[in-house]
């Protein structure tokens, strides 16, 4: 047991110096002006809010789901105009990306070209559903 220590303390320390070597060397990357660091812009909704907004329960959305309606289609049979989901949206992205701004994880004009694309990324995901073609068949 008394060799067993040493050698657990210094897997340890050379585990962390080659992390810190790891760790300095991309430093040095996204230093080089050549080199920019790469951001992906990616979150998870609340499909709770989401439910909620739609007025369903979660089996209901996933029958529609599964029966090839998209979230706007879903909306639309609810009575739902294609604006309120539009609104919840830009107000959910908007908010997750002004947070990451304001912890500055994100560069102004990555932030800025985010929000032009936003628009377009919505419509896509509240009309996209990849059951649609497998349901009509």
């Amino acid at each position: 047991m008394k060799k067993f220590i040493p050698i657990v303390i210094a897997t340890l320390f050379i585990s962390n110096s080659t992390l810190l070597s790891d760790i300095v060397n991309a430093e040095e990357n996204t230093n080089d002006s050549t080199t920019e660091k790469q951001y992906e812009y990616s979150l998870k909704y609340n499909y709770e809010e989401i439910y909620a907004l739609l007025k369903l329960s979660e089996e209901e959305f996933n029958l529609y789901w599964h029966q090839g309606l998209s979230i706007a289609e879903m909306a639309t049979k609810q009575g739902i105009d294609r604006s309120v989901l539009e609104e919840y949206f830009v107000t959910f992205h908007h908010k997750v990306l002004r947070e990451w701004q304001i912890r500055d994880e994100v560069p102004e004009h990555l932030y800025f070209t985010q929000v032009y694309r936003l628009k377009d990324e919505i419509n896509e995901f509240i009309d996209r559903n990849p059951n649609k073609d497998q349901a009509q068949n």
